[in-house]
């Protein structure tokens, strides 16, 4: 448990918290803010924090009057939660909850503490299947992955930031294995890249433009470079703990920039689901550092 319910000067402002939302308090603007422009998500999950008869539980960790940890309960069950590390009033991270009140379905990051929501990532049965990122921080979603056991297995890009995917790219076991690319931007590839065991093969071009391949160039072991490392779903991509292992579950409590004892999306214990407490809203650890790419 956290010691900040051991020091009674530190209880003052959760106490307060509590009172002041706790008991028929208003959701406000938990769970609303805007959604980059490119994403295939359903939105209708981001509903669940504007429910009718929700109760907002939270803690304010520095006493400035500004919660800094939010929880909606409807009934006992936990709808969603918002986290701001950086104290500055606005969510940095959003989770939104499963049926069991545990394990997400759904997590917004703003990496940049800019207010703006710049990855979406989600969960199957509390494992990580999908992203959609903002790698330019421009407030319209350019990168999308598709995870299978923690790994990357089929990812789509758009270089001109026009909306539309241009880079198309499949991986087997977390390696690329094929590159397709739109360089003329008509919707179709016009270059592939062939990889085997992620190393850099084959060269083919598509010259009388009719979509398929007409052309192949091997590329010379020499020139063909070595294999990069798994491609893993990590939450914050390339930490020496996600480069360990390719895990692929929500993040258990205190990792991925979860503050500790706030519950996770992943499978078993999570952070509880047994109605509005105040263990609910200890928060201690901040954010591990990170960029999308």
């Amino acid at each position: 448990m956290s010691d900040l319910f051991l020091r009674p000067w530190a209880q003052a402002p959760l106490l307060l918290a509590i009172l002041a939302v706790g008991c028929g308090g208003s959701t406000g603007d938990v769970g609303d803010r805007g959604i980059p422009e490119g994403s295939l998500g359903d939105e209708e999950v981001r509903e669940q924090c504007q429910a009718d008869g929700a109760v907002v539980q939270g803690v304010d960790v520095d006493g400035d009057g500004r919660l800094d940890v939010r929880h909606v309960f409807v009934s006992t069950r936990r709808r969603c939660s918002e986290f701001d590390f950086d104290r500055d009033g606005r969510p940095d991270l959003t989770r939104f909850y499963d049926t069991d009140g545990e394990r997400a379905i759904r997590e917004e990051s703003d990496f940049d503490f800019d207010g703006l929501v710049d990855q979406i990532a989600y969960y199957e049965g509390g494992r990580l299947v999908r992203k959609e990122i903002d790698t330019n921080f421009d407030n319209s979603i350019d990168t999308w992955m598709w995870c299978s056991a923690g790994l990357v297995s089929r990812a789509e890009r758009d270089r001109r930031n026009n909306g539309e995917a241009d880079v198309w790219e499949e991986y087997r076991e977390g390696l690329l294995a094929e590159a397709r690319y739109d360089d003329n931007n008509d919707g179709r590839p016009e270059r592939w890249e062939i990889y085997e065991a992620g190393v850099l093969r084959e060269l083919r071009f598509d010259v009388d433009r009719d979509g398929r391949p007409d052309r192949r160039e091997e590329v010379p072991p020499e020139q063909a470079g070595v294999a990069d490392d798994r491609f893993t779903c990590a939450l914050l991509p390339q930490t020496e703990r996600e480069r360990g292992g390719a895990g692929g579950e929500a993040p258990a409590e205190g990792e991925g920039g979860v503050p500790e004892g706030e519950g996770s999306g992943s499978e078993g214990e999570g952070g509880g689901s047994e109605g509005p407490d105040a263990s609910a809203a200890s928060t201690e650890s901040e954010p591990s550092e990170g960029r999308p790419f």
